[in-house]
């Protein structure tokens, strides 16, 4: 499996915390924590304390294209992470497209 370059990581890391402060701006940010080819993306909720929440959301996996990453949804009931379709009606795509598909999922109580 390929593994994306820190600079891929970077820009990835950097959209995709953007991307959610114009959807969900009752979050303090996203964070991707990156082992080999896998980010797992997580939401944090709070006041940027000790007490905030972390919400995992979903696993990226990098397939070597900076456009097209293979998406896994958090689950909570087992604490693990399912393959699963975007809303975009596919199994891959962008990083936003992810966070987008997870927040459905996940995030409906920081909306505003």
């Amino acid at each position: 499996m390929p593994v994306a370059p820190k600079r891929l990581k970077d820009l990835v890391e950097g959209t995709v915390d953007h991307h959610p402060s114009i959807t969900h701006p009752a979050l303090q940010k996203i964070t991707i924590r990156w082992r080999g080819s896998y980010g797992h993306l997580d939401a944090w909720a709070g006041q940027g304390d000790d007490n905030d929440e972390r919400i995992p959301l979903c696993r990226l996996e990098y397939l070597g294209d900076k456009d097209n990453w293979a998406f896994a949804i958090y689950d909570p009931a087992g604490e693990t992470y399912t393959d699963a379709v975007l809303t975009t009606g596919q199994r891959t795509g962008h990083p936003n497209d992810a966070h987008d598909t997870a927040a459905l999922a996940h995030l409906t109580d920081y909306l505003e």
